[in-house]
Formats: structure tokens, C-alpha cells, sequence
């Protein structure tokens, strides 16, 4: 019973660090220029999309991709899918590839410890053809000591090659 006991609350745990990522890496060319446009929020958290956005601008800048100026600003108040359509059209002209997509978590769970969870989609889109070239699904949870941040910079790095 005490083996069977300790074999539940092992799984229990490891269930618990999960990670699910839909593709394994995106190996974009470096030769080319991408734009990142802030992503739909579908969360709770405000402006979610935004730091999303911007992370995902900090890990590409890292891994050595040439990024397009900037064709947003941040505001106080969450984009409508107005503006998000604007800067996906504007972000077109000035790159090769546009990266956008939507946060559907960016929280801390409730309970003692507060994880953190992350649930966002990325969508690459050509801006000479306006199609969708690939995407990815990429969701976590953490450890209490870590921030939404460093879990969704964590995602992306496994993802951006």
C-alpha cells in the first residue's frame, strides 16, 4: 500500500512541472528580417500580449535574428484587433516575417506555492504572400521561485533556435 502510495504521489508531481511544446524549434533563416507584433491577450492578466511580445523580441535579438523597427508602442490599455491588424499590415512592409499570435495564460495558479503558467501560440506569417507559414503551441508551469517571465523567456528559447 506504502509502495502504491508513493508511485500516486510521484506522478502527481511530475505532472505538475508539465510542459507541452507543439513544434520542437522554429529554424528560421537568420538572412532575413522579422517583426514582432504584440499578440492577442485572452487572459485575465493585463497587457499579457505585450510582454509576450516583447520577450520574444529579447530572445531573438539574443540568438543573433535582425528585427524590424518596432511599428507599436506600448499603451496602458490592450490593443483592439483594430490596431493588432494595423501592425501586422505595417510590420509587413518592413520585414520578411511577421511573428504574432495569442496568450491564453499568463498567471500564477492559486494555492501555497503560486506557480507560475504560461500558455501562448505563435504564428509566422510571410509578409510578401500574407500567409502563415508555421506556428507552434508552447505551455508550462514552473516552480514557485520562478516568474511568468522567466517561464514564458524559457519557452521561446526552447523554441527560437
Amino acid at each position: 500500500m506504502k509502495k502504491a502510495l508513493s508511485i500516486l504521489v510521484f506522478f502527481f508531481l511530475i505532472s505538475g512541472c508539465a510542459r507541452v511544446v507543439d513544434k520542437k524549434s522554429f529554424k528560421l533563416p537568420k538572412d532575413k528580417v522579422y517583426a514582432v507584433v504584440p499578440f492577442e491577450n485572452y487572459t485575465d492578466t493585463p497587457l499579457a500580449g505585450f510582454r509576450v511580445a516583447s520577450i520574444l523580441e529579447g530572445v531573438m535579438r539574443a540568438r543573433g535574428y535582425k528585427l524590424a523597427p518596432r511599428v507599436w508602442e506600448y499603451t496602458e490599455d490592450e490593443p483592439t484587433k483594430e490596431e493588432l491588424k494595423r501592425w501586422v499590415e505595417e510590420a509587413k512592409k518592413r520585414s520578411d516575417y511577421v511573428i504574432t499570435g495569442s496568450v491564453s495564460e499568463f498567471r500564477y495558479k492559486t494555492g501555497i506555492d503560486g506557480e507560475p503558467a504560461v500558455s501562448i501560440t505563435l504564428l509566422l506569417i510571410n509578409s510578401k504572400t500574407g500567409e502563415a507559414e508555421g506556428g507552434s503551441a508552447l505551455s508550462a508551469s514552473g516552480w514557485a521561485h520562478e516568474s511568468v517571465g522567466t517561464l514564458t523567456q524559457k519557452l521561446l528559447r526552447g523554441l527560437i533556435k
